[in-house]
């Protein structure tokens, strides 16, 4: 039981009860893992802007904060949550303090976490553009696939930026989803480093947004973009290049209270 003296930001007790490696380490890509924790028992007993991990809503980006030891509370999507358990996907950077602290986790090791509301909220529209850059699609396909559980987005497309195919992972999860919604759902990669056929090639920009993004009715286009601060914050221009303004294209955009 997580004790009312407990400062919010230190989190809850948390288990490791799986590690599961998605892209192994290589001389051309860095590794991504899977980690599967316990939610605790209880974790509801916190003050100040925590929120119990059950109630973290992937389908609006919240997010479940690690808390590094000796650095400071890491924001992570979670990748999945069911009864009892939640994932998050992660990619192992070279001197991450966060990403190796998680790396060297073992199976029942503990550490604090929390969730943490991502304060926006849900603009549907007709057509849904999703784009990932790298690891960013542990963010995107959850999000995409709650889209296409929800009905109303006729057509959902998501763009995945990566550097090759070995840099992807999660292909049966995408598989699934195209046989589900053959009608519905499609997916595009781009690669920066990599000729293969059936991916494009480069990197993204305006036109490529264009090509990709096919609307019906422009109106009704809502997108979401995850990467860096700095990638989104391109994305969101190169957008708005092509006749898509933010936030009112946006898909999640900022609750007023947390602009």
């Amino acid at each position: 039981m997580v004790s009312t003296e407990t400062p919010w930001w230190l989190g809850a007790p948390t288990k490791l009860i799986k590690k599961t490696t998605l892209v192994p380490a290589a001389p051309n890509h860095l590794p991504v893992h899977t980690l599967t924790f316990a939610i605790p028992k209880d974790d509801s007993a916190f003050s100040g802007r925590a929120k119990p991990h059950s109630e973290v809503a992937i389908e609006l980006g919240d997010v479940v904060k690690m808390v590094i030891p000796g650095y400071k509370p890491k924001s992570y999507s979670m990748s999945a949550i069911r009864d009892g358990e939640f994932d998050i996907t992660f990619k192992v950077y070279p001197n991450g303090r966060a990403s190796g602290f998680l790396d060297r986790l073992n199976v029942g090791d503990e550490m604090g976490t929390f969730g943490m509301t991502a304060g926006r909220h849900r603009n549907p529209g007709s057509f849904v553009g999703c784009i990932a850059f790298g690891v960013g699609i542990t963010e995107c396909l959850p999000v995409a696939q709650a889209e296409l559980e929800k009905g109303d987005a006729e057509k959902v497309v998501l763009l995945w930026a990566s550097r090759t195919m070995a840099d992807t992972f999660w292909h049966d999860k995408i598989e699934d989803l195209k046989k589900k919604y053959p009608d519905r759902f499609q997916m595009a990669h781009i690669l920066s480093r990599e000729e293969r056929q059936g991916c494009l090639k480069g990197r993204i920009n305006p036109e490529l947004l264009d090509q990709v993004f096919q609307p019906e009715d422009r109106s009704q286009a809502r997108f979401l973009s995850v990467g860096t601060k700095e990638m989104m914050r391109m994305t969101d221009k190169m957008l708005e290049e092509i006749d898509y303004p933010m936030p009112q294209h946006a898909l999640l955009p900022k609750s007023q209270k947390h602009r």
